[in-house]
């Protein structure tokens, strides 16, 4: 299923990125965001907060035709959570990922910088997004995924899927945009994803068997499923079917980013540059 909206992505993606730049060539831009990126999950306190947050940056290329742009977008950042500064502390869980992301959307402008400096907008898309949460135990680092700590892949958990790395998002976002030049603008804009996954942090259903986790998977999966016992030895694994994480929403992750557009002139596009040296060859000699 997940290949299918990969081949769906990438043809949409295909067709919008070779538009003939020549017909819309004073629309035509490139940008550089940077910002920060952070995750909303079972090791967070709030769905949106500043706690936790990382450094991102996006750039991308856009299209812009009166009140509506059509922009790509490639973003690259690493989020993270711990129950240390997320507030179930005596769960003692913690992740990070490297996250990367390829996006496509649609945003519409309140008014065109044609008719003032300044607009408000929104847009929303679609992205693909690939992540590989890990913790570290022992000073070494170790990807969670392939350990199945709530019992993913064991016969005896036929629900329980090994979540893909891979994942479909919606991005949808609110911005305000001011031009300087005819050439040069400013955003300021944040951008929440919206998943169908809930295993950002690799933490959303309840407590496997520990027994069947260590037949299954091993002592490292039952030692990183459960970390309570770190910071209270007297403590033990959790029975089967007690909450580890809350599966009633997915998880998501969101950005706040400051972009630098530069837009192309007529002259400068590629159709620009085609119709140019057309028009010169055809320059009558001067006598």
């Amino acid at each position: 299923m997940l290949s299918k909206k990969i081949i769906v992505f990438t043809l949409i993606s295909a067709f919008f990125l070779t538009i003939s730049v020549s017909s819309i060539a004073q629309g035509f831009g490139i940008y550089a965001s940077p910002g920060i990126i952070n995750y909303g999950g079972d090791l967070q306190k709030s769905v949106y907060t500043f706690s936790q947050a990382r450094f991102a940056i996006s750039g991308g290329l856009l299209y812009n035709f009166n009140h509506f742009t059509i922009r790509g977008a490639l973003t690259y950042g690493k989020i993270q959570g711990s129950d240390s500064t997320g507030g179930f502390k005596s769960r003692n869980l913690s992740f990070q990922s490297k996250l990367g992301e390829a996006s496509l959307a649609l945003q519409y402008d309140l008014f065109t910088l044609d008719e003032k400096k300044f607009t408000p907008y929104i847009f929303a898309g679609g992205a693909l997004f690939y992540h590989n949460p890990y913790t570290i135990y022992e000073g070494k680092r170790v990807n969670l995924r392939d350990l199945g700590t709530e019992g993913q892949g064991l016969s005896i958990y036929p629900d329980r899927e090994m979540y893909s790395l891979t994942q479909f998002a919606i991005p949808l976002g609110v911005g305000v945009k001011y031009k300087i030049t005819d050439h040069w603008h400013v955003a300021m804009e944040f951008c929440s994803r919206f998943l169908f996954s809930d295993y950002l942090d690799d933490v959303s259903k309840t407590y496997p068997d520990e027994a069947a986790l260590l037949h299954g998977r091993g002592q490292l999966a039952v030692d990183l499923s459960y970390r309570g016992d770190e910071i209270d030895p007297t403590r033990t694994f959790p029975t089967e079917g007690a909450q580890r994480g809350s599966a009633s929403h997915n998880d998501n992750y969101y950005t706040s980013s400051l972009s630098i557009i530069y837009m192309f002139s007529r002259s400068e596009s590629f159709g620009g540059i085609g119709r140019h040296k057309k028009m010169k060859a055809l320059d009558c000699p001067k006598l």
